[in-house]
């Protein structure tokens, strides 16, 4: 319940014991002081306060008016700190979205970051496809993701890409696969099953003006002659990598300190495919606080890591 502005006068007044204190601290004329004072008592019906010669005392219903009103001030008070509370977790809250392997490079630790500055804030993490987060961003479901700029984005989708660093993709296989150890031409791998992590959907691919840069990459693949096994799932891939000969699609070069941990290397291929990586937002956004935070601890990151990237 709000305090009303005349109950809030009628506290200091008791608490000063002195209706010209009070007025000095409310910034109002004694008179106007006084005459709601009066007005008050006349509202209720009871005298709350006794002149005296050196200033005001509460009366028996002034002591219990006071202890009441002390109490509803101070719910208010703390019912306004709760709503600013919640006002600033709003404005601060953020949706995001990752392809896996920036996760483990940086976003990770961009995310523990921005918690620790943020400590009530909420954060919802979306990892995948970077069509599939293309489509969360369209849909306003996330704030921004990060991941590999989109060849052929149509330009009629509203978003911009900030790019970040450049990086190189290259194949893995399980360090034992009889791949290892030499270089690899794109006819070698015709005899291996393949792992396809965070595929193309579908139905996310009207979001691609053009999509033939794709199709050429997937011919030189000759993925139309092999077997694909896919996943979205970091851990699915690893396993499905780890109990068979299937080598791992295109992934970030940078990753090869991640998979070693599970036995899992790149291979090494004549050429390998270099793109970009940044920020894709709504342009609306783009000048958000919370947005603006994280592009700053994302850039800081980024910059720590330098070669680690590439």
């Amino acid at each position: 319940m709000i305090v009303d502005k005349i109950l809030r006068q009628f506290i200091e007044v008791a608490m000063f014991k002195n209706v010209s204190h009070a007025a000095n601290k409310l910034c109002l004329s004694q008179p106007t002081l006084t005459h709601n004072m009066k007005k008050l008592e006349e509202n209720l019906g009871v005298q709350l306060l006794e002149r005296t010669s050196s200033g005001v005392t509460t009366t028996q219903y002034g002591e219990l008016l006071l202890e009441q009103a002390q109490m509803m001030q101070r719910i208010y008070d703390n019912t306004l700190l709760k709503m600013a509370a919640i006002k600033a977790r709003q404005a601060q809250s953020l949706r995001m979205g990752s392809g896996h392997a920036w996760w483990y490079m940086f976003v990770r630790d961009c995310f523990n970051r921005y918690r620790e500055q943020h400590a009530t804030v909420n954060i919802h993490i979306d990892l995948g496809n970077h069509l599939r987060l293309m489509d969360l961003l369209l849909g306003g479901d996330i704030d921004l993701f990060i991941g590999h700029e989109i060849q052929g984005l149509n330009p009629k989708a509203g978003i911009t890409f900030l790019p970040l660093f450049a990086t190189a993709d290259t194949l893995f296989a399980r360090q034992d696969h009889p791949l290892q150890g030499h270089a690899v031409r794109p006819d070698d791998l015709l005899d291996y099953p393949c792992v396809e992590l965070t595929p193309d959907e579908t139905r996310y691919q009207h979001m691609v003006a053009d999509m033939q840069q794709k199709k050429l990459t997937r011919n030189r693949q000759h993925l139309a002659e092999r077997v694909i096994w896919s996943t979205n799932s970091m851990m699915s891939a690893i396993d499905m990598v780890n109990d068979s000969d299937a080598v791992m699609l295109t992934y970030p070069r940078c990753m090869a300190g991640y998979f070693a941990r599970y036995g899992i290397a790149p291979l090494n291929m004549e050429s390998h495919n270099v793109c970009t990586v940044g920020m894709y937002l709504i342009r609306e956004k783009a000048d958000a606080p919370q947005v603006q935070q994280m592009l700053a601890l994302m850039r800081q990151h980024i910059e720590r890591l330098g070669p680690q990237l590439q």
